[in-house]
């Protein structure tokens, strides 16, 4: 069995999601310099070991192959097989990066996308300093910016992202930072290559952003926090999501949730488990 699991959000909270927890409950994880960025539960962290022991964890996350590794307790204590990064772009195995797989996905965004200057300049007709903070590129294979997301024009922002899709990227806005990706730089891809690669029939999987969703969809038993932007979004359109169960907990404390209940299922089901 597979657990795959996006991580800001959904296993790993920055200290804005740390309100009535006390010291002792919490531990700092990712460091920036002096600055603290993310933490988890205690409770999350020995969750987590027992499952990696069990089953194959693999980290999925849209994060760079940098601020993949600012996170000590998966570079020292929880030490994944694999990590997928760069949303699906990059793959780490033992830590390495699989340049094949990454060469097959710049193969694929110069035949099937719009090139990305093209979309620079169509985001510009509705940018401004307003509201667009700062412009980044991701391990060369997709941008984002950080935003002030209460000055965000958000039907505009619906307009482009209509035109993105219909030139193979996609948009995401996830708290303060809003992503542009090519529609083939994908988490479901590459946890389908690893799937393959290892011979596993069974997937769970866990997330919180629309670009989570090809994983989760994908996945045999697919998770997601009530806080996210599927959530939200699929609230806001009334859809029905049948395919992802909801966790009761909100914030810091959905991943205790979350890895309880792939726990439960993974001892339910134990012919599913062995890696």
């Amino acid at each position: 069995m597979i657990f795959a699991s996006d991580l800001d959000r959904t296993l790993i909270y920055s200290d804005k999601f740390l309100e009535d927890m006390s010291e002792d409950e919490v531990r700092l994880i990712e460091k920036k310099g002096e600055q603290e960025i993310s933490f988890m539960t205690e409770t999350a962290i020995d969750l987590l070991k027992d499952l990696s022991e069990n089953i194959l964890f693999v980290p999925v996350t849209t994060r760079t192959i940098a601020q993949y590794r600012r996170i000590k307790l998966f570079q020292n204590e929880i030490v994944p097989k694999y990590a997928v990064v760069s949303n699906g772009g990059n793959l780490l195995i033992d830590g390495e990066i699989d340049l094949q797989w990454n060469q097959q996905i710049h193969n694929r965004i110069a035949t099937e996308c719009l090139p990305f200057e093209d979309v620079l300049t169509r985001f510009q007709e509705i940018q401004s300093d307003e509201w667009v903070l700062n412009k980044r590129m991701a391990d060369d294979l997709f941008s984002y910016c950080i935003v002030d997301r209460k000055k965000v024009p958000m039907d505009d922002l619906m307009s482009f992202t209509d035109w993105l899709t219909q030139h193979n990227w996609k948009a995401s806005l996830q708290g303060r930072k809003l992503y542009f990706v090519p529609q083939c730089v994908s988490k479901g891809d590459a946890l389908d290559y690893i799937q393959e690669r290892e011979s596993i029939d069974f997937v769970a999987a866990a997330g919180d952003s629309l670009l989570d969703l090809p994983m989760l969809h994908m996945a045999d038993y697919a998770i997601a926090p009530p806080h996210g932007e599927i959530n939200q979004i699929y609230e806001e359109e009334s859809l029905a999501i049948e395919s992802i169960l909801f966790t009761e907990k909100e914030g810091i404390l959905a991943a205790e949730e979350i890895l309880e209940r792939v726990q439960e299922f993974a001892e339910r089901y134990p012919l599913v488990t062995t890696i």
